[in-house]
């Protein structure tokens, strides 16, 4: 190597191992230190597979199928990987590159002489030329053959003296990092909407149930009217009155089956089954008796690094940073380093011997930039917009997370108390009911009285069932706003 280049290669050097241009960002947002409605959660803390404190077995057997099928999330994942050979690929600017190369060629060259047949001044044409000198002057042709062979070795390397590369790099790996946040949000969300279906299935199938007993009542009540009406003892406004009820409550029944069925082709498509023939088995348990505790233990520090979508937001803040200073990097120099060796050979005929050659080149240079039209100053200030813009959007999905949570733990409360106000009613109501039939069966009460207050128990039942399911939606919802429901493992 010429001694000339190496005060060059040893200042590149040296330089190769400055810092790279590092731009800190921080939330603005101050984190309370606890909730403000969690202190009378007593559920389980570890929420990463949080139906698995329902004891419901179709349900858990449901996600756990769903997370391992669904095409989305597939999808989701595939996009993961992809973003992470990108950013392999990126990373892989750092360090120096090196090929080898070859070539090959075969020559053949037959051709008559052009001057075979000329006529040439002052001597006339060749075969008097012939005569005259002896010398077959057109009578030759010209044939050669031979070969090429050609290797070599290359390399290449630029220095990332100031970080740029090492910046472009950090980019790509934030972002790919985002992929991998947004595909464990996918898992959260999809582990929700399937228990969502899951409970409005077995809903619609409980309120069938009671709207068929309450038919059953008011057909019963309504011949009794009819009888009555035609002993005189009710008017035709009372035998309408029950008609227009068991029409009212036949209606409502009517699309429960098919409401039921319509969450049933949900789920089959969650969990990545054909809509057409899939069934889900019986329900083994009342899971609206068996809803579990709101969660404790949950803080908000906890919130903003668990949540997916939070996380996502946070790599990308930091993949703007990098971008900005990637940017910034422009403004400095950057260097280069080449290098060639390169050897072959070449063959003309059998009457020559080879021609050999080796050679080798390294070059080595830097290049500043001088004059950009403002491209460079342009190019930062469009980085730091960028980078400014995710940070607000950071700061206001904490608020807003923050708040979601402080909301559906205090929602869980009041639609707890509203359950158990509404058990009381409703049995208190079934206790009126059973003793209005004692009543009628000894003579003191009539049948429209008693079938009354059944049916007003029924009511109540029913409106138990939609309060449960308002409960048990909203503990599925405070689950997401917590951020579980997604696991930590990209070999799933």
């Amino acid at each position: 190597m010429n001694k000339r280049w190496l005060p060059l290669l040893l200042a590149m050097g040296l330089m190769a191992g400055c810092s790279r241009t590092d731009i800190q960002v921080k939330s603005t947002v101050a984190v309370a230190p606890q909730f403000d409605h969690n202190a009378a959660a007593r559920g389980t803390v570890d929420i990463s597979r949080w139906w698995q404190s329902w004891p419901d077995p179709v349900l858990n057997d449901l996600i756990n199928s769903g997370l391992k099928n669904n095409r989305d999330l597939a999808k989701m994942k595939a996009n993961m990987l992809s973003a992470r050979a990108s950013a392999a690929m990126v990373e892989s600017d750092l360090s120096p590159q090196a090929g080898v190369e070859s070539s090959g060629s075969f020559h053949r060259y037959n051709g008559a002489n052009a001057l075979k047949d000329l006529n040439l001044p002052g001597i006339g044409n060749t075969k008097d030329y012939l005569q005259m000198t002896g010398s077959p002057l057109g009578a030759n042709r010209s044939r050669w053959h031979g070969n090429t062979v050609q290797a070599g070795f290359t390399a290449s390397w630029e220095p990332d003296v100031f970080g740029q590369k090492r910046s472009d790099a950090d980019e790509m790996h934030y972002l790919s990092l985002s992929e991998t946040e947004r595909w464990h949000g996918a898992q959260m969300v999809l582990s929700s909407e399937i228990a969502d279906n899951y409970l409005k299935m077995r809903a619609m199938q409980q309120r069938a149930k009671v709207g068929e007993h309450s038919v059953a009542m008011l057909k019963q009540l309504q011949r009794y009217t009819v009888g009555r009406f035609r002993a005189g003892q009710v008017t035709a406004y009372d035998v309408r009155e029950v008609a227009a009820k068991l029409a009212g409550m036949q209606a409502q029944i009517a699309t429960y089956q098919a409401q039921a069925d319509v969450y049933q082709r949900n789920i089959a498509v969650l969990i990545g089954h054909s809509p057409q023939g899939f069934t889900i088995a019986p329900a083994t348990l009342d899971i609206f008796q068996h809803i579990p505790a709101a969660p404790a233990g949950q803080l908000p520090l906890d919130v903003i690094t668990r949540r997916p979508d939070i996380r996502t937001q946070e790599n990308i803040v930091k993949a703007m940073s990098a971008g900005l200073a990637s940017a910034k990097a422009d403004r400095l120099p950057r260097f280069f380093l080449n290098f060639l060796w390169q050897t072959g050979q070449i063959h003309l005929n059998n009457n020559t011997s080879y021609l050999k050659n080796v050679g080798g080149l390294l070059d080595a240079g830097m290049t500043i930039p001088v004059f950009t039209a403002g491209r460079i100053k342009h190019n930062i200030e469009r980085a730091d917009a960028q980078l400014q813009a995710a940070i607000a959007k950071y700061d206001n999905m904490i608020l807003q997370a923050l708040a979601e949570v402080d909301s559906a733990y205090q929602m869980q409360f009041s639609l707890y108390k509203q359950t158990q106000l509404m058990y009381q009613a409703q049995t208190q109501a079934a206790s009126q009911a059973s003793a209005s039939e004692k009543l009628f069966r000894y003579g003191n009460m009539t049948l429209d009285q008693s079938l009354r207050a059944r049916l007003n128990a029924e009511d109540l039942d029913d409106k138990q069932i939609q309060g449960r399911l308002e409960m048990a939606h909203n503990l599925v919802n405070l689950y997401k706003a917590l951020g579980g429901g997604w696991q930590d493992n990209d070999a799933q």
